[in-house]
Order: structure tokens, then C-alpha cells, then sequence
């Protein structure tokens, strides 16, 4: 070997030996220590971040996370966009779902992150820029007093039996629908939801107020999230959800956003975020819980079920069939 080939292989060794030892773990951690609070935009109440943060601070006393709640996919794109336009930084760590953060990513927004250096399982991350938090898991819920255990749906089609005419409800969207056809194919998901719009289901503009009238027996079943049908159940309502055969869902996506202030805080965030720890105290906040992490209640409740959503990438695809498939279900008639 050549002196020129010996030097050349001493700089590439030494390069991937200093790479290494700054992606490791404890060295990140040492070095959040010592920057700015790592600023997270993410959508949950004050009253459940705070409770995702103090079991953060437990384990990393010296690493702050100041959060702020962005409500709305939108909101997160649009502020970031304006902020990395503005000043040429944003939020260090964004979560939210796949269509925006992929909009993010194709603007060049979004931070490339060795996800192995950091300990995030490769199945919760479908690509060097998001990793999985949690997901929004579509169920079904039915009044107790109503609709006897035995009566209750088990499969999309008997949801879609006539026989519930007028005593079904959904969220306005026809997401659920829209995320079906990544497994169904779109023609089939289509003809789906001109038999759902056929039982005339009551729309709400949020599927909150949706689990709340079936607790109330307003309506007999209901198509909503299983997180926002913890409360009335939790509440005593005489309310219970199973999944269906076929479970829709929206995975919540975190990120690291580009030139971000404290990227160090931010590798640490998403590691702990992705780890049974933090992943439990997401999810015991949040109600929702990451479905990627066999150990969450999420996960445990869609056991053994078919999961249908659309990756990342085919958010376009996705966004075409969202916008298609409320017109359709918009002609039910105005939401609550």
C-alpha cells in the first residue's frame, strides 16, 4: 500500500470513528445538556404534555422540552414552513401525521437521523426522516343499553348492514374509509362508503362529541377513535368499542426538523419517545399509544387484526382519495 492509500484509509477510519462517537446516546445526551430547551410542536392538551414531560424529566433532569400545542396537521405545516422561511429555524421536534410531514420532508425540512444510533426499533421508522409516536385507531363503539354485546358488528360488512339505518354515527371525514382502500383497493373502499352513506350515519364534526352521544344513546354505534372513546367509557357511560376485521388508522409521526436549535434534545426526545418507557407515558397521557410497540394498550387492542393505512409516501395518493371520499359522505347532510 501507497502512502497516499494509507492516509487515505486513516482519515475514513478516523472520520467513521468521531461520526460514531457523536451519534452515540450518552454523548448526545451530554451535549442536550448544554444547549437551549428543545422546542416541541405536537397537538395535546397542556394538561397531557405536561404529563409526557414530567416522566421525560425523571429520566433527564438536565434536558428542558418546552411544548407547544399546535392543534391540526395544517397548523404544524403551515407554521414551520413560515418559521424556516422567516428565520430559517422552527420547532426542533415536529409530530404529527404522515401527509404533513412528508410536505416537510419535501421541502427539505426535515433533519436525516440515524435511527439505529439512537435505539429506534427499524420497525417503527419507515424512513431516515419520521419515526412512529402513536397512531389514531378507528373502532367501533356501541351503546350498552342499546345494542346487546351479541348484536354487535364484528366486521365492516355488518356495519354496513341496512339494518342500522339512522342509528350509526362517524366522524365528517371519510378517512376511515380513504385508509381502507390501501388494503381493499379503491374501488372497493368506494362502494363501501356509498353503502355507509346509504344508512344515513349522523356526522360530527369531531369524534369526541361522536362517542359522547353513542355514551348517551343518542345513536346505537359509533365509527370513531379509540382514544376519544376512553373518556365517556372511563366516564362509567354505558359505552363499549372493539376493533373491527379491518382497522383503519392514522400513525402520528415524529421528526426532527432541519438546523434545529438543540439537536442533540431532539435525537434524545425521540428516543425515549420510541422506547417502552416513553412510549407508556405517551400513551397513558395521551390515550394514544403507538401501535408499533407490542407493549401499549394500542398495540394489545389491535392484536391479531389487518391494519390498513396508507405509508408515507403515497400521501398524495391519500390526499386525492380523502378529498374524493367527503364529498361523498357530505351529501349525508351537515355535521353536529
Amino acid at each position: 500500500m501507497n502512502m497516499p492509500i494509507r492516509l487515505a484509509t486513516t482519515l475514513l477510519a478516523c472520520a467513521a470513528a468521531t461520526a460514531s462517537h457523536a451519534q452515540s446516546l450518552t454523548e448526545l445526551i451530554s451535549t442536550a445538556e448544554k444547549n437551549p430547551a428543545v422546542t416541541w410542536y405536537e397537538s395535546s392538551p397542556s394538561e397531557q404534555a405536561d404529563k409526557v414531560l414530567a416522566a421525560f424529566t425523571a429520566k433527564y433532569p438536565n434536558i428542558k422540552i418546552r411544548h407547544t400545542r399546535l392543534v391540526g396537521g395544517n397548523a404544524l405545516a403551515v407554521r414551520s414552513v413560515q418559521e424556516i422561511q422567516a428565520r430559517g429555524y422552527t420547532g426542533d421536534v415536529l409530530t404529527g401525521g404522515a401527509d404533513h410531514m412528508w410536505q416537510l420532508k419535501g421541502r427539505g425540512y426535515l433533519e436525516a437521523v440515524d435511527w439505529d444510533a439512537i435505539k429506534v426499533p427499524k420497525a417503527m421508522a419507515p424512513n431516515p426522516y419520521m419515526t412512529s409516536t402513536a397512531a389514531s385507531v378507528y373502532v367501533l363503539s356501541w351503546n350498552t343499553k342499546n345494542v346487546k354485546d351479541s348484536e354487535v358488528p364484528t366486521t365492516w360488512e355488518q356495519v354496513l348492514d341496512p339494518k342500522w339505518t339512522g342509528r350509526i354515527g362517524s366522524w365528517v371525514r371519510a378517512a376511515a374509509f380513504a385508509q381502507l382502500a390501501a388494503t381493499q383497493g379503491e374501488e372497493k373502499a368506494s362502494k363501501m362508503l356509498d353503502r355507509f352513506v346509504a344508512i344515513k350515519p349522523m356526522l360530527f364534526k369531531s369524534t369526541f362529541p361522536l362517542a359522547q352521544a353513542v355514551g348517551a344513546g343518542e345513536i346505537d354505534l359509533g365509527i370513531g377513535f379509540y382514544h376519544s372513546t376512553l373518556p365517556p367509557l372511563n366516564a362509567g357511560a354505558p359505552i363499549k368499542m372493539h376493533a373491527l376485521d379491518l382497522v383503519p388508522m392514522h400513525i402520528i409521526y415524529s421528526a426532527i426538523s432541519k438546523d434545529a436549535r438543540n439537536i442533540a434534545g431532539a435525537k434524545v426526545l425521540l428516543s425515549w419517545l420510541s422506547s417502552e418507557e416513553g412510549a407508556l407515558a405517551y400513551e397513558n397521557a395521551t390515550g394514544r399509544g403507538n401501535p408499533m410497540l407490542a407493549t401499549t394498550k394500542t398495540a394489545q387492542f389491535i392484536k391479531g387484526k389487518t391494519l390498513s393505512e396508507w405509508p408515507p409516501e403515497k400521501s398524495g395518493e391519500l390526499g386525492e382519495l380523502n378529498e374524493r371520499y367527503n364529498k361523498k359522505l357530505e351529501t349525508v347532510g351537515a355535521a353536529k
